[in-house]
């Protein structure tokens, strides 16, 4: 069994292009929610001229899935004024956590000369953005809340990174404020596909076998071969720093043009997804460049999870 014949794509790719957002050259990696009857993305956005190196991050909605509607104006707009903005400088690649009947919003925030903070914000009606706290120290990108507590504790997975790459990371908090007993869950792997740096997607996924986790595989970054695959693994429900499964096949790799040629080449780079109906619904950048869209079963990833061959990490 290949894991990349459960996931299927959307047969009319791509969902959101800069066609959708006059003046962007860009509309790329989307936190995504089903809020109410309405699909919400929010999508990082390259303007040429906006303020913070011109990347902020909009809403887009739709009520089928499929045709969003992108708003002109930022949700979370870099060089704003107030509590936790200092970094708030080429912000982009936002996730969305629903936790505790609460919506709570994680993006990677930017100080020339410092480095890449952990932002962590919540909203009531995607309307209005309050931030809340700096959860990460620089340089560390990318933290993902899961979507509820276990055994009393919060955890989130995220990616500090430095001259060895890029390895995964589980923390918990008793509060989502102050983060501590960290460990690794896993490090970049003896496969190509993820040879360079790993880093979370989406968040976890509650499944009957463990929670499932999406995540970025990154081979030759910075060179002219680079390219980002989509990988899966498992934690233990129970105790998630237990990596139970840990496939060396990625779900997802560059395919299609669009997915081959862009800002970044031969990406593929998901930071939301929506469970409905069982059916996880992946909203993922093609090349920083164009959104799309790619759907699988969840429990027939999570039972192909455990019983393809695991790799060596």
């Amino acid at each position: 069994m290949r894991l990349t014949d459960l996931v299927h794509r959307y047969e009319n790719n791509p969902l959101l292009t800069t066609r959708d957002l006059p003046g962007s050259d860009a509309v790329f990696n989307c936190g995504a929610v089903k809020f109410r009857d309405r699909y919400i993305l929010l999508v990082s956005t390259s303007i040429p001229g906006a303020p913070g190196n011109g990347r902020n991050i909009h809403v887009a909605e739709s009520r089928d899935g499929i045709h969003f509607t992108i708003r002109p104006k930022p949700f979370i707009e870099a060089g704003t004024d107030g509590p936790f903005t200092q970094f708030d400088y080429d912000i982009c690649d936002p996730r969305i956590t629903v936790l505790e009947g609460k919506i709570y919003i994680t993006y990677p925030a930017h100080l020339p000369g410092v480095g890449i903070v952990g932002v962590l914000g919540t909203t009531e009606d995607f309307e209005t953005f309050r931030r809340i706290e700096y959860i990460s120290l620089p340089h560390n990108r990318v933290p993902i809340l899961f979507p509820e507590k276990i055994n009393g504790k919060y955890y989130r997975i995220d990616r500090p990174y430095g001259f060895y790459g890029g390895s995964m990371w589980i923390s918990e908090s008793p509060d989502l404020t102050y983060w501590g007993r960290h460990r690794m869950l896993f490090n970049k792997g003896s496969q190509v596909w993820n040879s360079e740096k790993v880093g979370p997607s989406g968040p976890p996924i509650k499944t009957s076998r463990g929670w499932l986790v999406i995540f970025h595989g990154v081979s030759g970054a910075m060179m002219a071969n680079s390219a980002y695959h989509q990988g899966v693994a498992m934690l233990d429900l129970n105790d998630p720093t237990k990596v139970i499964a840990l496939p060396n096949q990625y779900i997802m790799a560059p395919e299609t043009p669009f997915e081959r040629v862009g800002r970044v080449q031969n990406t593929i780079f998901c930071t939301g997804h929506v469970v409905e109906d069982g059916q996880v619904k992946l909203f993922y950048s093609a090349c920083d460049t164009c959104i799309c869209l790619a759907t699988f079963d969840l429990e027939e990833m999570a039972e192909a999870c455990m019983s393809v061959p695991q790799g060596k990490w």
